[in-house]
């Protein structure tokens, strides 16, 4: 099969693509906003900020002060607005902006009912981020209050209780997505904070490329959890066992009451009592001393000094004395002292001093009356429990957002909490996927360079495994081009007969070649009228043929033998070894 059509008419495909394209994206037109639609059984808050006044009504503003700072910078004074992005790829699409920065920002907002771990459903916690002027140091998080903080929500702050925090943070190198889950041990009360591990591939990159990014956490009944970034895990885990520190509590653990003996001997080594210092040990001589056996040598030159100005230095033209100082020029090594001992002044060296000994010390020896290392006795641990995290959590009832950041304009958007899913899948199938596919059509309007190789660069942030795809995709074409166009080479008995004269036997089958039939025609007209005039000849002809042939079987192999046979080739036979030879 021709090789050659199938590639042209790829090529043909790739710019009918690329034309198509061009023709396609003369214009960005924004989509008409519309509000999701799910079901609202299962849904316990779902706010996409269609309307602005949800600030104020249903989102309220902290009126709060931090505690433990000064008066200055203790108001949650950071404001907030509802409005659209900067690059309107939705036309209505609104969303709760951060409008200060260096400043504490706080809000939060009421479930329509609250969500209780018991009832044995998963905890699903959605929605979007989007840094516009990119992140130098602040959150993104939302924390899930527990049920009470409801009652005194226009005064949330850092203080207020929550079970769940939840989404993206960031101070200079340092990313996360954090989820932290407060879990309160139910025998003596105590709540700690415990954190899921960091994704090891890192997540800077959602706070710098200035785009809308789908954070989303599922907490399910059987203890499992994930964490996605635009519908791809980065975590995942158990809340019994990858949550640090361990929420199941130790079964045993050292008995805080119980203290070391007043005899309890743990010096291992101990000063040897009896060691004296020896009479002759002089604590007073110094570790070095001048070698008083050393001569100057002969070539030192004392008169010279090591460093000299380099003469070859200019004053700037603009030095200015009285701003700069005085100038001086650069000091370089002197060429004098080249390949000699030594410049300037003479000293002598100092050497080790042979009778230092240093400060005496009394040798240590073993302790006889060590007992080893105290530890205190193990015991049964009395706050110890089999826990059931998900049930144990606290219920939640609202939802809020308290931060401090060195960056304004930050967007949260489309903010669901629900029980279900499926639920929370469709809602980020008409919000966020609907939202991502706008962005990518008007940046590739806006900027129609970036073209398809950067989007398969994109690509393989969350699939890595596609640069190897990408590498076949490239070397195959190019190893089928190579063995299509190069791979076929002349055979060793062509490539020989070229280099010599020596004759070669004759194919089999002789190739017609262009041209061939009119020469074989005109041979054969020849031939017709030689036949009326030499018909006596003929039996002449015969018998020096067959003389001929007598001979050529006698001396088989022989090189004149090969010349005769090669000279009673016919016209057209000798055209065609003759082009075979060229």
């Amino acid at each position: 099969m021709n090789l050659r059509q199938p590639l042209w008419l790829l090529a043909l495909v790739a710019v009918s693509l690329v034309v198509g394209n061009d023709e396609d994206e003369k214009e960005f037109v924004p989509l008409k906003f519309s509000s999701p639609k799910v079901s609202s059984g299962g849904v316990y808050l779902s706010e996409d900020f269609s309307d602005k006044s949800v600030l104020g009504q249903k989102w309220l503003k902290s009126t709060a002060k931090k505690d433990g700072v000064e008066e200055a910078i203790s108001k949650y004074d950071g404001e907030w607005t509802v409005g659209a992005p900067e690059k309107i790829v939705i036309e209505g699409d609104y969303g709760l902006i951060v409008k200060s920065k260096a400043k504490h920002h706080a809000v939060a907002a009421k479930f329509t009912k609250p969500f209780y771990f018991t009832d044995n459903k998963p905890l699903v916690v959605q929605y979007e981020v989007k840094y516009q002027e990119g992140q130098e140091c602040g959150g993104g998080y939302l924390k899930l209050l527990s049920v009470g903080a409801e009652k005194t929500i226009g005064n949330f702050n850092d203080k207020t209780p929550y079970t769940i925090m939840f989404g993206p943070d960031k101070c200079g190198t340092s990313a996360k997505v954090h989820l932290i889950v407060r879990f309160t041990n139910p025998i003596n009360k105590t709540t700690y904070e415990h954190h899921a591990a960091q994704p090891s591939g890192g997540v800077g990159k959602y706070f710098d490329d200035h785009a809308a990014h789908l954070y989303t956490l599922v907490i399910r009944p059987d203890e499992t959890f994930s964490v996605s970034v635009d519908s791809y895990v980065i975590m995942s885990g158990s809340l019994l066992s990858n949550v640090e520190p361990s929420i199941t509590p130790p079964k045993q653990i050292a008995d805080p009451t119980d203290s070391k003996p007043t005899d309890w001997d743990d010096r291992e080594m101990i000063v040897d009592e009896e060691d004296k210092k020896p009479d002759d040990w002089d604590e007073n001589q110094p570790k070095e001393i001048v070698d008083e056996t050393a001569t100057k040598p002969d070539d030192w030159l004392e008169d010279e000094s090591e460093m000299v100005p380099d003469p070859e230095a200019k004053k700037p033209e603009d030095w200015d004395n009285d701003m700069d100082g005085e100038w001086e020029a650069a000091v370089i090594a002197n060429p004098v002292c080249e390949g000699r001992s030594g410049c300037g002044p003479w000293k002598k060296p100092v050497i080790a001093n042979p009778l230092y000994k240093g400060k005496w010390k009394p040798r240590k020896i073993n302790n006889p009356n060590y007992k080893g290392k105290w530890e205190p006795r193990i015991i049964d641990n009395p706050h110890y429990f089999e826990p059931q995290p998900f049930s144990q959590l606290e219920p939640i009832s609202a939802i809020g957002i308290e931060l401090w950041t060195m960056s304004n304009r930050i967007i949260f958007d489309n903010v669901l909490v629900t029980d279900d899913e499926a639920t929370a899948s469709e809602y980020a199938r008409q919000t966020f996927d609907v939202k991502v596919a706008q962005e990518k059509a008007y940046e590739s309007f806006s900027n129609p360079s970036k073209g398809v190789f950067s989007s398969l660069v994109d690509a393989t942030e969350e699939r890595p495994w596609l640069w190897a795809v990408y590498v076949l995709c490239v070397l195959i074409p190019v190893i089928g081009i190579s063995i299509f166009c190069f791979g076929r080479k002349s055979t060793p008995v062509a490539a020989d007969y070229k280099k010599t004269d020596e004759p070669q036997e004759d194919d089999n089958e002789i190739p017609r070649l262009v041209g061939d039939d009119d020469e074989e025609q005109r041979v054969n007209e020849d031939a017709a009228e030689d036949t009326g005039s030499s018909r006596n000849s003929q039996e002449e002809f015969e018998h020096v043929s067959k003389a001929a042939s007598e001979s050529a079987d006698e001396n088989e192999g022989s090189e004149s033998d090969k010349s005769n046979r090669s000279e009673k080739k016919s016209p057209s036979q000798r055209r065609v070894r003759q082009r075979r030879a060229d």
